[in-house]
């Protein structure tokens, strides 16, 4: 694997992982509503381990970037993707986790240079920002300066830390089910330029990805979709879908403390789809 590199711009951050030093092809990783790169950097990791150069990528919390999962420019993955080609690479793909899926859908709708395209516990539609954990009454993300329409919460003032508390691991579905789902706020993935892999599971303790995934497959399809795209979903892992995961997530989530082995199983065949994915499309 190539030398970690950090790497920045006007408004973005991120930690380059160049692999075996090839410059054909690179994903640009992202993970979820905690910001900063510590995910985002195991997830390029991954991929550099096993040969797939990646850009971990911040949403937020960084130097050049906002403080809050609220308004971020969907148009810094147009900085990015000048960078990148500036660095001589020209088959680049996106891969997101939790927010960072919604936010990757956003970008490779717009980016039709994003040629391979992740999505890991994704959600079906874009949602309301958060501002110190409260609901923003903005949507999370911005497109040539303009909101892009999104669906509210249900309550306006979040109580996490309850829920988590009540269920005794952390548990938010309660805040991100039964939401009247706003119609323009709907994500069309079927203006994605690039072939979709998803990935989900039965015990998501966030929001129901699973059924996110499920109407997503079903609008691709009504659409007729000319890519390909494929819908995986597992049966013990939990929300947070990282290949290299910490084995403290047992002490937090239940699933993952109910049977470590199999959730590590189901790392490791995601991990194996991923990378037999990006292959295939980049042949």
């Amino acid at each position: 694997m190539g030398e970690r590199k950090v790497v920045y711009g006007d408004n973005w951050d991120g930690v380059l992982y160049p692999a075996d030093g090839s410059k054909k092809k690179i994903m640009i990783v992202m993970s979820g509503s905690e910001g900063r790169l510590e995910h985002a950097e195991k997830l390029a990791k991954f991929l550099a381990d096993n040969n797939v150069p990646a850009l971990a990528f911040a949403l937020f919390k960084t130097k050049h970037t906002g403080k809050n999962l609220d308004r971020i420019p969907v148009d810094r993955v147009g900085t990015v993707i000048q960078w990148l080609k500036r660095q001589g690479y020209d088959k680049i793909g996106i891969e997101g986790v939790s927010k960072g899926a919604e936010y990757s859908m956003a970008a490779a709708i717009e980016y039709p240079e994003i040629s391979c395209v992740i999505v890991k516990t994704p959600s079906w539609f874009y949602s309301e920002g958060m501002i110190k954990k409260q609901p923003s009454g903005s949507c999370c993300w911005t497109y040539e300066g303009m909101e892009l329409p999104f669906t509210p919460y249900k309550e306006r003032h979040s109580n996490a830390l309850g829920l988590m508390l009540k269920a005794g691991e952390y548990n938010v579905l309660e805040l991100n089910t039964n939401k009247a789902v706003t119609e323009n706020s709907i994500i069309p993935v079927e203006r994605i330029h690039a072939p979709i892999l998803m990935f989900s599971t039965k015990v998501d303790t966030v929001w129901p990805s699973e059924e996110s995934c499920r109407k997503m497959c079903d609008r691709l399809a009504e659409k007729k979709f000319p890519y390909h795209y494929m819908h995986i979903s597992f049966d013990h892992m939990s929300h947070m879908m990282l290949e290299y995961c910490g084995k403290e997530i047992k002490y937090f989530i239940k699933s993952e403390k109910a049977d470590p082995e199999a959730c590590a199983q189901e790392r490791r065949i995601m991990g194996e789809e991923c990378l037999k994915w990006i292959s295939d499309v980049w042949k």
